[in-house]
This record gives structure tokens, sequence and C-alpha cells, in this order.
């Protein structure tokens, strides 16, 4: 810690800025606590996610804490169906400083409205690949998304692919790359998303940050 705040200071001095900290946490339920890290350079704001994830009707949540970019604040809420029972849906939103401590954040009910669109679906970890069926998009998943890549938590990594009907905000969020969110990371091969059948098209964007978290979260799942 001591380090850390060294390094601020040197860098405020030599550049008229200051180094932001963050609670780096993740956990189940709605809150989580952690010691404040150092961001990196560009990551002027604190990330709070909470998913809901379906599985087999089972219900659970989590939450994650972590630094991001402003610009990954505007991420809307994410709502993603995978088929065979697996449905994940995550609200994002930033703070600063002590205030992420007292932050909550809280999942919109889920829209299990069919809406008339389809994609095809499936999910696996530790696999490069994965049996795919039709699946109904509902609520506002207007998007089919497609990816594949490697996540790493906790030391332990795996392959992982991840196909299905996607809202919008969560397309605006990916990118073929790396990232990293609350100690989650995840080198992606694959990232892209096409119109569902009656949408209009979405172009992946910049962010980076939702997907090796969620797909974290599979394997947070999977190892439970």
């Amino acid at each position: 810690m001591e380090a850390s705040l060294a390094v601020c200071i040197l860098a405020a001095l030599l550049a008229m800025g200051a180094c932001l900290q963050c609670e780096v946490c993740d956990g189940p339920g709605t809150s989580c606590t952690g010691d404040l890290q150092t961001c990196l350079d560009g990551q002027d704001s604190c990330g709070v996610a909470l998913t809901e994830m379906t599985w087999a009707g089972m219900k659970t949540q989590t939450v994650l804490k972590g630094c991001v970019t402003s610009s990954q604040c505007r991420s809307g809420p994410v709502s993603v169906n995978f088929g065979n029972g697996m449905e994940i849906r995550t609200r994002f939103t930033c703070c600063v400083g002590d205030a992420c401590r007292t932050t909550t954040v809280t999942v919109p009910p889920a829209d299990t409205k069919p809406n008339g669109r389809s994609c095809r679906g499936c999910y696996v970890l530790n696999a490069g690949q994965c049996n795919e069926q039709t699946i109904a998009c509902t609520g506002p998943e207007t998007q089919c998304i497609d990816v594949a890549g490697t996540v790493t938590i906790s030391g332990s990594q795996m392959q992982t692919v991840m196909k299905g009907c996607a809202s919008e905000s969560m397309c605006a969020d990916i990118k073929v790359g790396s990232g990293t969110f609350a100690g989650i990371s995840g080198d992606l091969t694959t990232a892209k998303c096409t119109a569902a059948s009656g949408a209009a098209g979405m172009t992946p964007g910049p962010a980076g940050l939702l997907l090796p978290a969620l797909a974290g979260l599979l394997l947070l799942k999977l190892l439970s």
C-alpha cells in the first residue's frame, strides 16, 4: 500500500494528476469487500457490476468491483440467454472513492416475453465448441452473440464458448482481445454480434469489460 501511494504522489508531481484507487472484490450476493488497488492509466472510475444468473431454474447473484474507464460507465443493463436454462442479467454502475463501498446496484426484473426473434445458442467450458440449438429471444434481446476464448480466474484457465440471444448493451461491450475486471481476465479470439431475425445489426464496441466477467462467473459456477 505504501509503495502504491508513493507511485501516486510521484505521478501527481510529474503529471499534475492523481492515481485513482478502487476497491477490488467479487463474491456472492449484492455486496463484497476488498483491498483498494491503484488503477491503470486511463481507468478513471470505479465500477460495480451485479449479475443475476439463472441456471436450471436456480437463481444466484454475484457482485464484482474494480477499476474501469468512464466510457464503460455508460453500459446499460445486460440480458443474455444461452439456452438450456442458462440466462444472465447484469446491471453496471460507476462511483469514485469511498462511495463505492456503500453503492448499491439492483438488477431490473426479467422481461420473459418472446420478441419473435431467435438465435443459435449454447455454452461450454473447457472445450472449443458446443452443441448449438435454436433459442427464442425475449424482451430486449435483439442480437445474436458469438464469443470464444479463454478465461482465467484464481489461477484456473479454461476455454469457453458462449452463443445466444443478447441485448444491444451487451454487444457494445465486446471485442477480440484481452480484458480484466475484478481479477477475472479473458482473452477472446471470437467476439461478434449479428442481428437476430427482424433486428438491426450492431457493431461490437471498444469497452471489452463484461464478457470476461460473465465468462468468469460461469467458470466460478462450474468450480463451486
